[in-house]
């Protein structure tokens, strides 16, 4: 069974494989990567905090998300006038 590092779901597909190797997507915490975890044992699922948590380490702050927006807006005003 494959789990997710991030979260510890089991929600798991696919994305890529083949010749550059294998990626999954995790469906709970948006995770992607290549490394997973294997076991063959039988877990209890993740409780909501750890989704919480592992979805805030992959986001970015709303006042970065503004002063990128800001910014350029005003490359653009300058390439204009």
């Amino acid at each position: 069974m494959l789990r997710c590092p991030t979260c510890g779901s089991t929600d798991l597909y696919q994305v890529l494989g083949g010749y550059a190797g294998t990626m999954y997507r995790c469906k709970r915490c948006g995770y992607t990567g290549s490394f997973v975890i294997e076991s063959e044992e039988e877990l209890p699922p993740p409780d909501e905090g750890t989704i919480n948590r592992a979805h805030m380490q992959h986001s970015v702050y709303p006042g970065i998300k503004i002063a990128a927006l800001l910014f350029l807006l005003f490359l653009l005003l300058n390439h204009l006038l």
